[in-house]
C-alpha cells in the first residue's frame, strides 16, 4: 500500500471518494464547502493507493493561529475517508502516521483533528481546552438589551464589507489569521453549516456609520425547524457588549427562536455578560483533538505569547523530550514538571490540569504562563 500526498490530477478522484462516503444527499460537495481540502495549489491531501487506486483519503490544510503575539502553525485534519473494500486493514492508521510525518517537515507544531475515537486517541491526540456553550432563548433578549451599548444598529452583511469583517476577526487576540480573500473563500464554503444541513447567515453591528461587530449564523432552513438542532453562532467578533446587541437583534427578528454560541475560557467579558442574561450553559472541550507535532517546536512558537503576558524575556517556559516518551517541562524557578503526552496537553489548554500534581511554585507558574487559549476549531476554519 502506496501513502503519499495527492498530485493536483488525483483531486478529482478523491473528491469522489470523498462525497460518496459524507455526501449521496442533497449537501453540496465536499469540494464546495471544504475548498482547501482539495486545493490544487496548496497540495497537502495525502492519500493511501492500492494497485494505483485512491482507496483512502485524508485532508491537511495548515494555518496559522494568532495566540498574542505568538504565530502558531497548525495543519487541520479531516474528510478522512476510505472505500468499503479497503476498512479495517489500518489505511486510515498508516494515512495518520504519515500525516505527522509530514507536518513536522513543513514546520507545524499542532494538528488539529476533527475526530475524537479511538484511532485518534490512542495515536496521541487528546481533548483540549474549555468552552462554554450558552443556549439562548427569546427570553433572554431583554437581559441582552440591558447589556448593549447605545446607538447600536444591526445589518446583514453584504459584498462591500470584506474588510470590515476582516478587521473585526484581526482584532481578536486569538484568531485564525485570514487574508480578504480567505473570509471571502470561508464564508461562501459554509463547512459547518453545509456539513449540519443549516443556512448560513452573516450579521453586523455598526456605530455612528462603523462596523463595531459581526456574528456569523447558522440557522435550520425554512420547513426543517423541526430538526433536532440548535441554531449556532459560528464565528464571532468585535467588542461583547455590541456582539450581544447582534444576538439579542436575531432573537428579537425571529432570526432564530433557539441560538447557542460557544466562548472560550478567555473570553471573560462575553461569558460575564451571557451570564448575566440567566441563559443555560454547559462547559464542554474544544472540538475534536489535538496532537503536537513537535513538542520544543510549539514551546519556541509560543515564546512572543509568553513573553508578552509575563513582561519578563527569557524567563519563559521550555520543554525537553525525554528517550521514553514523557516530557520535561521547565518554567521560572520551578523544579523539572515530568509529564506524557496526555498530561502536557491538559498543562497547555486546559483550565484545570488532569492527572498533574503541583507545588506551590508550579501553581504559581501554571497561573502566569498557562493555559494558552486558543479559537474554536468549528468555526469557519473547520475542516
Amino acid at each position: 500500500m502506496d501513502v503519499r500526498l495527492l498530485t493536483a490530477g488525483e483531486m478529482e478522484e478523491a473528491i469522489r471518494l470523498a462525497d460518496g462516503t459524507f455526501r449521496g444527499d442533497d449537501r453540496p460537495s465536499l469540494s464546495v464547502s471544504s475548498p482547501n481540502v482539495f486545493s490544487k495549489s496548496l497540495g497537502q491531501a495525502a492519500g493511501g493507493f492500492a494497485d494505483g487506486r485512491l482507496v483512502s483519503f485524508a485532508g491537511l490544510v495548515p494555518s496559522v493561529v494568532r495566540v498574542g503575539a505568538a504565530r502558531l502553525h497548525v495543519y487541520s485534519y479531516g474528510a478522512v475517508c476510505t472505500h468499503p473494500d479497503y476498512r479495517g486493514k489500518g489505511l486510515a492508521s498508516s494515512i495518520l502516521d504519515f500525516a505527522k510525518r509530514h507536518i513536522r517537515r513543513a514546520d507545524a507544531s499542532l494538528l488539529l483533528v476533527s475526530g475524537g475515537r479511538s484511532l485518534y486517541t490512542n495515536a496521541g491526540c487528546y481533548p483540549f481546552g474549555m468552552f462554554r456553550r450558552f443556549t439562548l432563548l427569546p427570553e433572554h433578549t431583554p437581559h441582552l438589551a440591558k447589556r448593549e451599548s447605545s446607538g447600536i444598529s444591526c445589518r446583514t452583511a453584504d459584498a462591500a464589507d470584506w474588510f470590515r469583517l476582516g478587521d473585526m476577526s484581526a482584532a481578536k487576540p486569538v484568531h485564525y489569521e485570514q487574508s480578504v480573500w480567505d473570509m471571502a473563500l470561508l464564508h461562501q464554503a459554509r463547512a459547518v453549516p453545509s456539513m449540519q444541513r443549516l443556512d448560513q447567515v452573516t450579521i453586523i453591528a455598526e456605530k455612528d456609520g462603523e462596523a463595531v461587530a459581526f456574528c456569523v449564523l447558522g440557522l435550520r432552513r425554512i420547513g426543517e425547524e423541526s430538526v433536532k438542532r440548535s441554531d449556532s453562532v459560528i464565528e464571532w467578533g468585535g467588542r461583547a457588549e455590541d456582539v450581544c446587541s447582534l444576538l439579542r437583534f436575531a432573537l428579537a427578528h425571529k432570526l432564530t427562536d433557539r441560538l447557542e454560541i460557544g466562548i472560550s475560557w478567555h473570553e471573560e467579558e462575553m461569558a460575564g455578560l451571557l451570564g448575566g442574561t440567566g441563559a443555560a450553559w454547559a462547559e464542554e472541550p474544544n472540538s475534536g483533538t489535538v496532537h503536537i507535532a513537535c513538542v520544543e517546536k510549539l514551546f519556541r512558537q509560543l515564546r512572543p505569547y509568553w513573553e508578552q503576558i509575563s513582561g519578563s524575556p527569557g524567563t519563559v517556559p521550555a520543554v525537553r523530550s525525554l528517550t521514553d516518551g514523557t516530557f520535561e517541562v521547565v518554567a521560572d524557578d520551578c523544579s523539572p514538571l515530568l509529564c506524557n503526552g496526555e498530561q502536557l496537553v491538559s498543562l497547555l489548554f486546559d483550565k484545570e490540569p488532569k492527572e498533574l500534581t503541583l507545588d506551590e511554585q508550579w501553581r504559581s507558574a501554571v497561573s502566569t504562563y498557562f493555559p494558552v487559549p486558543f479559537p474554536y476549531t468549528k468555526g469557519l476554519n473547520y475542516v
